[in-house]
């Protein structure tokens, strides 16, 4: 038993010699046949190349702009776009299998039937070029297995949180675009691709819900022009009162400039006023000084004089002290009785003549004039026709 297995085993150990030679000489042979069709295709700097060798069953990612060489038989070369692309499910999209195109049909949030045109703008990370290609292939099969089937199913869900009264409200779409972007890449990411943006180009309803809708965009419409006439009518309001404020205060600057010059010209003018009252106070003072100079001498020369007649009055006293004085004065008496006049005058008392009085003058001039042409009543007390003037008898 063990001489006829020792046999096979040679056997079986030349045969495979044989076929590892066979396969050595197919593969030189077809090195040698692929050098003679030696090729090469240019990658353009949007492109990304997998290179798959059909021997080995390697792939080779070139990512890079430029020529590359490569034998026909041996290896091929698949190129992915790695621009940004749009996948478009609207309604102008038609084909055979879709004669009314391919729109995203969901519901919303309160029972209503939306009709959405949706454009998906996406990328291929080109580091998963060798993985998109070893599991959808080339060509745009990756389109309907992934983002066709995850952009439909995440958007349904995301856009039909919202009423038919929010579609309109443009804010409202976008954040549920943004969600629906975010959710889309969390499952994209590991086959290769990211969506940049969701564009809801048009979104239609059924007619008694667009019915409805244009009755509350047009309601929602009026309500925005109140709004916006009542914030025109406040930012004129506030230009009025900006201007008036302007105003207000270019006429409160030109007061208190007038207020200011008229506070200047008053300092002015009581500085003019305090400096002439200082200069007629120092001319006052010396025509005062000036005045005290000529009455303190002019008293001094009437204190002079009336000491010299003083002096005079006294040696005349002592003159007529003696005889001689006595005599003088005699004399000087009878110098005015000589000058006297003596003149009667009657007295009537009660219609009956009385005695002359005799009055005395010293001159002539002095005696009352009588008149008498109007005589005194019968029944008048005793009066004189003449009021008698005073003694002036020395």
């Amino acid at each position: 038993m063990d001489k006829d297995f020792k046999p096979k085993v040679r056997h079986f150990q030349i045969y495979r010699k044989v076929i590892v030679v066979v396969i050595i000489l197919a593969i030189i042979a077809g090195s040698i046949y692929g050098g003679r069709e030696l090729s090469w295709k240019e990658i353009a700097a949007d492109e990304v190349a997998a290179v798959v060798n059909n021997l080995t069953g390697g792939i080779k990612l070139i990512n890079r702009a430029g020529a590359i060489l490569y034998y026909p038989f041996i290896q091929d070369i698949y190129i992915l776009d790695k621009r940004e692309q749009i996948l478009k499910m609207t309604a102008a999209e038609i084909d055979e299998k879709h004669p009314q195109g391919i729109p995203l049909i969901m519901k919303s949030i309160d029972g209503g039937d939306v009709v959405l045109d949706l454009q998906i703008q996406y990328r291929l990370n080109p580091d998963f070029a060798v993985h998109v290609i070893q599991n959808t292939g080339v060509g745009d099969i990756f389109k309907q297995k992934w983002l066709y089937d995850y952009t439909r199913t995440i958007c349904y869900y995301c856009y039909g949180e919202l009423t038919l009264g929010e579609f309109p409200v443009a804010s409202l779409r976008d954040q549920k675009a943004q969600k629906a972007r975010e959710e889309i890449n969390k499952m994209l990411e590991t086959h290769g691709f990211y969506i940049t943006s969701i564009n809801l180009s048009d979104y239609r309803y059924y007619r008694e819900y667009a019915e409805k809708i244009q009755e509350r965009r047009l309601a929602d419409k009026e309500v925005e022009e109140q709004k916006m006439r009542g914030s025109a009518a406040r930012e004129n309001q506030k230009k009025v009162i900006v201007e008036e404020t302007k105003k207000l205060e270019v006429e409160v600057a030109r007061f208190r400039g007038e207020v200011d010059k008229r506070i200047m010209d008053a300092r002015g003018s009581a500085e003019a006023k305090k400096q002439d009252a200082e200069a007629y106070l120092i001319q006052k003072r010396y025509e005062a000084d000036a005045e005290y100079e000529r009455l303190a001498k002019e008293a001094e020369a009437v204190l002079a004089t009336v000491k010299a007649e003083a002096e005079g009055i006294k040696a005349l006293r002592n003159a007529l002290e003696g005889e001689g004085g006595r005599n003088m004065v005699r004399l000087e008496y009878a110098k005015r009785l000589k000058q006297a006049i003596i003149r009667s005058i009657p007295i009537v008392r009660q219609g009956i003549e009385t005695p002359q009085s005799i009055q005395r003058f010293k001159y002539i001039e002095d005696s009352p004039k009588i008149d008498y042409m109007f005589p005194e009543p019968p029944d008048a007390a005793l009066v004189s026709p003449l009021k008698p003037g005073p003694d002036k008898s020395p």
